[in-house]
């Protein structure tokens, strides 16, 4: 009995493991004049395009995503 308590308790550390691993946390859209109506991504790169004024990242995943991640 007690080494199923012992296994129970290393699957449950684990399964917890993966899941805060896989926990994603994403920057929201801000809720200022500039982003308060948008609702197209391809408004989004009116301003993060690489030649704009506030340009994403290199390493930023897809940049025709926004809203999957960014809400």
């Amino acid at each position: 009995m007690r080494k199923n308590g012992i296994f129970i308790a290393i699957i449950l550390f684990i399964v917890t493991l993966l899941y805060m691993g896989s926990r994603k946390e994403f920057v929201p859209i801000p809720a200022d004049k500039k982003h308060i109506n948008i609702t197209d991504k391809k408004i989004c790169l009116d301003c993060h395009a690489p030649d704009k004024e506030a340009p994403l990242k290199k390493e930023h995943p897809p940049k025709d995503q926004c809203f999957e991640c960014h809400k």
